[in-house]
Parts: C-alpha cells; structure tokens; sequence
C-alpha cells in the first residue's frame, strides 16, 4: 500500500515537471521568434504598413481564386462555355462601338469652326454646345449644337444687346411616318405647314427640299432629304449679321446673299451629307432660294387679288379703321381685349392705337397702346392681347392715335 501510495505520488510529480518544461520551451520558443523578427525589422526596409499590404494582398488574391473556382464550376453545370461567355461580352463591346461611331458621324457633318471661319472671313463664331440622342425604339437619332458670337459681350447691366446665337440641328430618320411622329412631338407645327409658311422655297436637288423664313429677331433655314432633316436658326435681334427687318413683299422686300448665315451651314451640311455618300455638288443655296418662282406667283397673286377688288369696287363699301373691338374680364381679373383695323388704300407702317378702361363716373382708370405694323393697302389686321386690371371698370374705348 506505502508503495503503490509512493509510486502515485511520483507519477504526480514527473506530469508536473513535464508541463513545466514544455511551457518553459514554448515561452523560449516564442521569445526567440520575437528576437529574430525585431532583428529582422532592423535589417528590412519593410515597414510594418507594408508588411500588413503584403498580408492584404494575399488575402485578395485567395478571394480572387476562389472565385475563379466558382466561375469553372458555374461553367460545369451551365450549358454556355467559357469562349461562348467571352463572345457574347466581345459583341455588347461590338455593339456599343458602333453607337460610338454612329454619333460620331452625326458630329462630323457638322460646319467646323475653321470653315466658318472661311465663310464669315474672321472668327466669329463658336461651339458652346454639342449634344447627341438616339431613339432606338423610333429609329430617330438626332445631334443639337449651339454657336455663339465670341466677338460680342453680354451686357447683364442693361439687360440688353443680347449675344446673337446660332442653333443647329440635324436629326437622322428610317422612316417618313417616325420622323412625323417625331416631329409632333418636338415642334407646334407640322413640317408641312413650315414650308407653306416659308418666306422661300426651292430644292437644291430632286430628293433636297428646303426653306428659310425669318422675322425681325432672326431667320431659319430647314430642309428635309430622304434620310435627314437640317435646320439652321439664328437669334439676331439687332441685327448685327443680316438685315432681317425688311418687308416680305413689294421693292422693299428683304433680299438674301452669300452673307446670310442660316443658309450657310445648311447648305455646308447637305455637301458633308453628299461627300459622305461619294458624290459632290457646286450648287449656291441663296440662289436656289431667291430665284424661286412659286414665291413670286404667290407675291403676284396677292397683289392681283387686291387690284381686281379694287377694280371690281369689293373695297367701297368696306369700313375702315377699328372694327369687332371688345374687352372682356373674366373672375381673375384677366382682360382680353380683341378687334381688327381695316385699312383703305394707303400703305401703313405703323398704327397707334390707345386703349382706355373708364369707370361709372366715366375717369380714365387705365390706358394701354399698341401699334400694328406693316399694314398693306385693304389689308385687314387683326389684333388680340391681354391686360390685368384690379378695379372694376364699366366700359373700354379704343381710338387711333397717330
């Protein structure tokens, strides 16, 4: 019994020490694991940031195989194969170049400012502004820029002399029916009535119609191929580039040359079109335009129509001057007033015309004006316009003043 209690007590004792030293070579272990790093941080021009980089970089390229091992796997048990994948990602690449290159031409039928240049003979004009859209779903892909006139400043004092600009648009169509719908869509009136409305008409070629209109703000040029429609509209209220404040009819009417501007890019985009497609032509739009003859049998028409009036005495039993005036206010304190001025055989530039709203005790509580111009002879010009007006008033009169 002492013996098998010694050898019990001894066995207890030899575990103990055991432990002792297996700890005792382990915390050796570690210290000198300690050492050799601090001698090798001395010796090493790693810092421990770069260490740390070095440790997150492992762990990246783990994920990045791991992942690569999903993707063989996914392939396994998926029916497209790993060149199919790659093809199918080579043609959406494919497929979004030739947008690229399809806008890319739209931009190149634009005017460059070095022909511009050529045209106005300095440096006037400048791009502030290209924008491009494609409606895949109509087939209609259009391309929108703005020109403005570097040579001028905009004076925000004042609020006046507005910079004159020059807005471009050529727009790429399939189909007639699309560009319609298109059109309704962009514009109040249909692509048939602009051309009824035109001051000029003409077609440079037998698949080329074209336009230009202007007023005393500005003009444009439009003209519409089998494949593209380019239009062309400058803002010039002061007439700083062209004389557009002339009349659209008689010896005064407005006459257009090589120098107006709308014509100009017009006509340079339809040769880029022709040069895209092979062929070329030395035509001069301004001339096509203004030598038209269905504007001047349409001139001569009107001005047939009146005479044969007046020969047939339709004029004498006309009333002249205000006619059908009326003011009307509705519950917003909105008044439309409306009416027309015939006139008799004399040309008129101008008419003045005064507007007075009178109360009960009939005083004068408002007086507008308002002038009529460019009235020809027999010409009925019809006026409508509106006011705001707080207080009531019992009746308005209107009278020609000059």
């Amino acid at each position: 019994m002492k013996k098998l209690a010694v050898f019990t007590i001894f066995t207890i004792l030899m575990i103990i020490s055991i432990q002792n030293i297996s700890f005792g070579e382990e915390s050796t272990e570690k210290e000198d694991r300690e050492e050799e790093v601090k001698e090798a941080s001395k010796n090493s021009k790693r810092t421990p940031p770069a260490i740390e980089e070095e440790v997150k970089e492992d762990r990246e390229e783990e994920v990045k195989e791991d992942r690569e091992e999903e993707v063989k796997e996914a392939s396994k048990n998926s029916k497209r194969t790993p060149l199919a994948i790659e093809e199918e990602v080579k043609e959406e690449e494919v497929k979004e170049e030739e947008v690229k290159k399809i806008h890319s031409k739209l931009i190149k039928l634009l005017p460059t400012e070095d022909r511009l240049e050529e045209i106005t003979h300095r440096t006037i004009w400048e791009y502030v502004d290209k924008q491009s859209n494609l409606d895949e779903e109509e087939g209609i892909e259009t391309i929108t820029a703005i020109l403005k006139d570097i040579t001028r400043v905009y004076d925000p004092i004042l609020n006046k002399y507005k910079v004159p600009t020059i807005l471009i648009e050529i727009i790429k169509y399939d189909d007639i029916y699309d560009l319609e719908y298109y059109w309704e869509e962009i514009s109040s009136s249909s692509i048939d009535d602009i051309f009824n409305n035109a001051y000029l008409v003409g077609s440079p070629s037998e698949n080329i119609d074209c336009m230009f209109s202007f007023s005393e703000e500005g003009a444009i040029t439009l003209c519409i191929t089998n494949e593209y429609v380019v239009q062309s509209i400058i803002y010039d209220k002061y007439q700083e580039h062209f004389g557009y404040n002339k009349l659209k009819i008689g010896p005064k009417k407005l006459q257009i040359n090589q120098d107006e501007m709308t014509i100009n890019i017009v006509q340079d985009i339809l040769k880029n079109i022709e040069k895209k497609k092979g062929t070329e032509s030395n035509y001069e739009l301004f001339k096509i335009l203004e030598s038209n003859k269905e504007i001047e049998v349409k001139e001569n028409n009107i001005i047939n129509e009146q005479n044969k009036n007046k020969s047939l005495g339709i004029e004498k039993g006309k009333k002249y001057g205000i006619q059908n005036f009326s003011c009307i206010k509705d519950e917003f304190g909105l008044v439309t007033i409306s009416g027309q001025f015939n006139n008799n055989k004399i040309k008129k530039d101008k008419v003045v015309v005064e507007i007075l709203f009178l109360n009960n005790e009939q005083d004068i509580i408002l007086k507008n004006t308002a002038n009529l111009l460019d009235i020809d002879e027999f010409e009925t010009k019809r006026f409508l316009g509106n006011t705001k007006i707080d207080k009531s008033f019992l009746m308005c009169t209107i009278q020609v003043v000059n």
